[in-house]
C-alpha cells in the first residue's frame, strides 16, 4: 500500500501543477466553457475545473504502465469533500468517430503523446472534436534532451541501443507492464512534432510556458525534487538556477518541456 499511496500522492502534486500551468489560458475562458483532457490519469485535475465551473470532458483509457488510474480515481471520487464535481469521464481512446456531444473550447493532452506511438493520429482525431476558435494544447517532455524522464536513464543514441545499454534496469522497474510501457513511448522532440504538424497542414505554436513552470517548480518546490531523488533532484535545482537566467536563449527545440497550441483543424 506504500507504493500505491506514493504514486497517488505523485499524481495528486501534479494535477495541482498543472492546474497552475493551464491557469493562463483557462482564465480567460467564460464559465460553462467545454474542456476535454486527454489522459485524464486520476481524474483529480478534471474535477479541480469543474469546481471552477467549467463542464469537463476527460478521457482515460489505461495505457501500458497506467492500470491503477480508474482505481485511484475511484480513492478520490470516495474521499471527496463536499459535493462531487460531475465530469463526463469517457474510459477509452480517441478514435475518428468518437462524439462528445458538444465541441470543445478548449483541449489539453498533458504528458500524453510521449506515450502514444502514432500520435499523430490522435492530434487528428482531436482536433475533430474542438470548435474552430479552441485551443489544443500538448505538454510533454522533450526527447532531444538525452534523458528519459519516466526510467531515469539517459538516452544513448537511439530507443533500440538506450533498451540494449539499460534493458536490466527497464525491466526491473516498478512501473507497471514496464516492457509494454517502453515499447509504446514515441520519443516526441519538439522538430519532430513540428515537422508532423507541417505535414498535416496544422500550424502551432510552441512556447517556454511549461518550462518556465517547471524552472520555478524545481526552485521552489522541496517535495518535487525530493521525488526525484538526490542525484536527479540535485541536477534539477542546478539546471533551474542556470536555466532561470538562461530560458528565453534556449532554442525551442531544445527546450526540455514541449509546450504547443494548435488553434486551427487538420487541414
Amino acid at each position: 500500500m506504500s507504493g500505491k499511496s506514493t504514486l497517488f500522492d505523485t499524481y495528486a502534486l501534479e494535477a495541482e501543477f498543472f492546474e497552475d500551468v493551464l491557469a493562463s489560458d483557462v482564465s480567460k475562458l467564460p464559465s460553462e466553457s467545454h474542456l476535454v483532457e486527454i489522459g485524464a490519469g486520476i481524474g483529480l485535475l478534471a474535477l479541480k475545473l469543474v469546481a471552477r465551473g467549467y463542464k469537463v470532458t476527460a478521457f482515460e483509457p489505461e495505457a501500458a504502465g497506467f492500470t491503477e488510474m480508474h482505481a485511484m480515481r475511484e480513492i478520490v471520487l470516495s474521499n471527496w469533500i463536499g459535493e462531487i464535481p460531475t465530469v463526463n469521464f469517457i474510459d477509452h481512446y480517441i478514435d475518428d468517430t468518437t462524439e462528445i456531444g458538444e465541441p470543445a473550447d478548449y483541449m489539453i493532452a498533458i504528458n500524453v503523446i510521449e506515450h502514444v506511438p502514432e500520435y499523430e493520429q490522435l492530434i487528428v482525431n482531436a482536433l475533430r472534436l474542438k470548435s474552430e476558435s479552441a485551443t489544443l494544447r500538448l505538454i510533454c517532455p522533450n526527447y532531444a534532451i538525452p534523458y528519459e524522464p519516466h526510467f531515469e536513464i539517459p538516452i544513448i543514441l537511439t530507443k533500440n541501443f538506450t533498451w540494449r545499454i539499460f534493458k536490466k534496469r527497464i525491466t526491473k522497474s516498478t512501473t507497471p507492464n514496464p516492457v509494454d510501457f517502453w515499447r509504446d513511448l514515441s520519443w516526441p522532440t519538439q522538430r519532430k512534432l513540428k515537422k508532423k504538424l507541417d505535414n498535416l497542414g496544422i500550424v502551432a505554436e510552441f512556447s517556454r510556458d511549461a518550462t518556465n513552470h517547471y524552472i520555478k517548480r524545481a526552485l521552489t518546490d522541496p517535495k518535487f525534487i525530493e521525488r526525484k531523488g538526490p542525484i536527479i533532484g540535485n541536477c534539477l535545482k542546478v539546471f533551474a538556477t542556470v536555466a532561470q537566467h538562461l530560458t528565453r536563449f534556449i532554442p525551442l527545440s531544445f527546450s526540455p518541456i514541449i509546450d504547443c497550441r494548435i488553434n486551427g483543424k487538420a487541414k
